[in-house]
C-alpha cells in the first residue's frame, strides 16, 4: 500500500467519526463518497485529503497565492510549495526543507513551519483546550500538531491543500494519527452545531469589521461548555504603526484605520457572537513574535514588560523598545497593543491554566516559556513550561541537575535556584523562588573595567564552583579530543591535534552568560537558567561562552568580539588572557587545554538541542551556530594566551 493509500486509509477513519453535513446544504453526508443526495454536491479526496472546495476552484491554478491569508504561502510560488509538500510526503520534513537553500524568504518560511514560539500562548490556556478541536488557518500545521498534544483530535481546517499535504504527514511530531487535514474555506466547514470541544483560529491580517462576520458563523460548531480562541490584530498593527516601530515586516493598509482593532472593539465583537466571557491577551510585539503575553487586565505585568523592554540591549532593542518608548512617553502603554488572544467561553469560567497566579508575564523563550507571578513588591514566583511534549527533556534536566548539585553540603549551592519539579500540560515542568540581585549584564559596556568586572565576578564564582564539584584530572588522547569536538549531524570536523590534553569533568550550567549571572554589592547571588546543564561535561564550555558571550556583547558580533578579545594588542585581550590563565591555574588545568576545548562552548548546546528536537535544529540557526563552530576551529591559532 503507498503512502497515500495509508494516508487515506487513516484520515477516512477519523474523518468518519466525525457528524459530518454537506457544506453547501448542511443535510446529513456520506463521508465515505463526500457526496450529498440532497443537492449534488460531491467532494473528493486530493493526495488523500478530503477536499469540499467545488470543482470550479479546483480548475484554477493549484493554491494560488490568494488561497490563503497566512503568511508562509505568500512566500513561495505555487510549483514551490507543491515541490516542498511532495518532499515531506516522500521523506523528512526536516530534509524537505533543504530545497529551500539560497531561497530569499527561506528564513520565513522555516518559522511559519517550525516556530512554536507563536503559540507559546497556550500556556496560559492549555487547561481550557481540550476534546475535539477545529484549527482554521492551520497551514503547514505547526498550530495543529501542537494542539494534538493537548486535544483528543483536532480537524486541520485550511483552503491551501499544498500546506496541508505537510500538514498531515510531517515528521517532526508524534501525534500525526490525532491530525484530520480537511481542504476546504472557512464558510464551508462541514460538521453539526456543537461538534468542537475547542476551536482556535488566526483572524490576524484581518479587520474588527471582518472578524465581526467570521466569529458567529465559527461559533456554531462549538460545544456550549466550549473554548474558541483567535488571534487577531490590535489598532498599530491594523494601521502599519507597528511597521513604522520595526515591529513587523507585513505591509500595512492603512485602510483599515477605520476598523482599528481595540480592546472594547473586540469585546463588543465576542459579546455580539454570543460568548459569556472573554479573556484578552496581548501578544507582543506581534502575533508572529510574541515576545511577551500577558492579560491586558494585568497592569503589574504590563509595568514588568515596560521595564524589561526599556532595559533591555538585546533581542527587543530594535524590536518592541521603539513602540513601548512612544507608548510610555504618552501614557498609552496599557491602551496600546499591537496583537491579541482572545479567550471565549459559553460559561464564566476561568481561562487560566494555573490558578497559582494572578498577576503574570509569559516570557517566551527557545525550548519553554516562563512565567513570572508578580507580586507589589516584585516577581513572587517563577514558572517554566516546555513548549511542548518533546521539549519537556529541557526543564527535567534542569531538575535533576540542580537537585543533585542541592544534595550536596557545598557552600556554593546557596547560589543555585531553589526550586521544585511540577507537571503541566506538556510534561515535566518547574516552579523556582525569585532571585536576589540584577543580572551580571545589566552593568556590561565598551568599557574595559566594565568588562574585567563582569568576566571577574563570572570567573570567581566558576572557579569554586568547579572546585566544588570537579572531578579528578585526566588525559585525553587527541582521538577522544576529536571526538569531544565533533559535530556529527553538521559534518563538524576538529583541527588535528598531535598531543594529549589534560582536562577535568565537571557539571556545567551549559548556558554560563552574563545574563544569567545575578548579582548584589560585588558578590554572586545566583546562577539561573539551567535547562542546558550537564552533570558531567567539559569545564571549558562554561568558561569559553563567558568570555565569548561578553565580548560579543561588547563588540557587537563574533567575529569582533573574537578577534578584540583573544587576539588583537589592547586592553580588552589583556584583561581576557589575564583571567584565562588565573582560571587555568585555579582549577588545575593547562592554557592549552582552553583553547582547545573553546568550541565546545557551542557544540554543547548544538547537541542538545539537537537530541530533544529543539527549533533551532530545523530553521537556519543550526546553520549559523556550525558556522560559528568552524569559525573557532579555524581561529585558535590566533589565540594568544600563554
Amino acid at each position: 500500500m503507498s503512502l497515500n493509500q495509508n494516508q487515506e486509509a487513516n484520515e477516512l477513519l477519523q474523518f468518519d467519526e466525525l457528524a459530518t453535513v454537506c457544506p453547501t446544504c448542511e443535510v446529513p453526508i456520506t463521508s465515505n463518497s463526500l457526496t450529498c443526495r440532497h443537492c449534488g454536491f460531491e467532494g473528493t479526496r486530493r493526495h488523500g485529503i478530503p477536499s469540499l472546495i467545488p470543482d470550479v476552484i479546483h480548475r484554477r491554478p493549484d493554491d494560488q497565492r490568494l488561497d490563503s491569508v497566512e503568511p508562509g504561502s505568500q512566500l513561495l510560488e505555487a510549483d514551490e510549495l507543491t515541490r516542498l509538500a511532495a518532499r515531506v510526503e516522500s521523506g523528512s520534513v526536516r530534509d524537505a526543507t533543504t530545497f529551500l537553500e539560497g531561497h530569499e524568504h527561506r528564513d520565513d518560511v522555516l518559522n511559519e513551519i517550525y516556530d512554536i514560539n507563536r503559540e507559546s500562548w497556550l500556556t496560559f490556556v492549555s487547561e481550557s483546550i481540550s476534546g475535539r478541536c477545529l484549527d482554521v488557518g492551520a497551514g503547514f500545521g505547526r498550530r495543529a500538531h501542537i494542539l494534538a498534544e493537548l486535544c483528543e483530535s483536532v480537524v486541520a481546517v485550511d483552503s491551501n491543500l499544498q500546506k496541508l499535504r505537510i500538514a498531515a504527514t510531517r515528521d517532526d511530531y508524534d501525534n500525526g494519527e490525532r491530525i484530520v487535514p480537511l481542504h476546504t474555506t472557512e464558510d464551508r466547514i462541514p460538521f453539526d452545531s456543537g461538534t468542537f470541544d475547542t476551536i482556535v483560529a488566526d483572524f490576524t491580517g484581518s479587520s474588527v469589521d471582518d472578524v465581526r462576520a467570521r466569529l458567529p458563523r465559527l461559533s456554531e460548531y462549538l460545544a456550549d461548555d466550549g473554548t474558541l480562541v483567535f488571534t487577531a490584530d490590535g489598532w498599530p498593527s491594523q494601521t502599519g504603526l507597528t511597521e513604522l516601530a520595526g515591529l513587523d515586516s507585513s505591509d500595512s493598509d492603512t485602510s483599515r484605520l477605520l476598523s482599528a482593532g481595540t480592546p472594547s472593539a473586540y469585546r463588543s465583537v465576542v459579546e455580539n457572537a454570543g460568548f459569556d466571557a472573554l479573556s484578552l491577551y496581548s501578544l507582543f510585539p506581534t502575533a508572529s513574535r510574541p515576545l511577551f503575553v500577558f492579560d491586558i487586565e494585568d497592569d503589574r505585568a504590563i509595568e514588568t514588560l515596560a521595564e524589561f523592554v526599556l532595559s533591555d540591549r538585546g533581542r527587543l532593542a530594535k524590536t518592541g523598545k521603539p513602540f513601548v518608548s512612544l507608548a510610555n512617553r504618552f501614557g498609552l502603554l496599557n491602551r496600546w497593543y499591537p496583537s491579541f488572544l482572545a479567550v471565549c467561553t459559553n460559561q464564566a469560567v476561568s481561562t487560566r491554566s494555573s490558578a497559582a497566579y494572578n498577576d503574570s508575564l509569559l516570557v517566551s523563550g527557545r525550548t519553554r516559556s516562563v512565567v513570572l507571578d508578580i507580586g507589589d513588591g516584585g516577581i513572587d514566583r517563577v514558572w517554566k513550561y516546555p513548549n511542548r511534549l518533546e521539549h519537556s527533556p529541557f526543564t527535567e534536566r534542569e531538575n535533576a541537575v540542580l537537585s543533585s548539585l542541592h544534595a550536596s553540603n557545598e557552600p556554593i549551592v546557596e547560589t543555585l535556584p531553589h526550586g521544585e519539579e511540577i507537571e503541566s500540560a506538556f510534561g515535566k515542568a518547574r516552579t523556582e523562588d525569585p532571585v536576589a540581585g540584577s543580572p551580571l549584564d545589566d552593568d556590561l559596556s565598551a568599557d574595559s573595567r566594565s568588562y574585567e568586572r563582569v568576566l571577574r565576578l563570572g570567573f570567581d564564582w566558576l572557579i569554586e564552583f568547579q572546585q566544588s564539584f570537579g572531578g579528578p584530572t585526566v588525559t585525553r588522547s587527541p582521538a577522544e579530543v576529536r571526538d569531544d569536538l565533533r559535530f556529527a549531524p553538521t559534518d563538524l570536523e576538529p583541527p588535528e591535534i598531535d598531543e594529549p590534553v589534560t582536562t577535568f569533568f565537571t557539571p556545567v550550567h551549559g548556558d554560563y552568560l552574563a545574563g544569567n549571572i545575578h548579582v548584589a554589592d560585588d558578590e554572586v547571588t545566583s546562577v539561573i537558567d539551567w535547562e542546558y546543564g550537564a552533570i558531567d561535561a567539559s569545564p571549558i564550555i562554561d568558561a569559553g561562552f563567558l568570555v565569548l558571550n561578553a565580548a560579543m556583547r561588547v563588540f557587537g558580533g563574533l567575529d569582533d568580539g573574537f578577534q578584540s578579545a583573544f587576539c588583537d594588542d589592547n586592553e580588552f585581550a589583556r584583561i581576557t588572557q589575564s583571567m584565562i590563565r588565573g582560571y587555568c591555574r585555579d582549577v588545575g588545568i593547562p592554557v592549552r587545554t582552553f583553547k582547545l576545548y573553546l568550541p565546545s562552548v557551542f557544540l554543547h548546546r548544538l547537541e542538545l538541542d539537537w537530541r530533544f528536537d529543539a527549533v533551532s535544529t530545523y530553521t537556519d540557526k543550526i546553520d549559523d551556530r556550525s558556522r560559528v563552530v568552524e569559525y573557532v576551529f579555524d581561529n585558535l591559532s590566533e589565540v594568544h594566551i600563554e
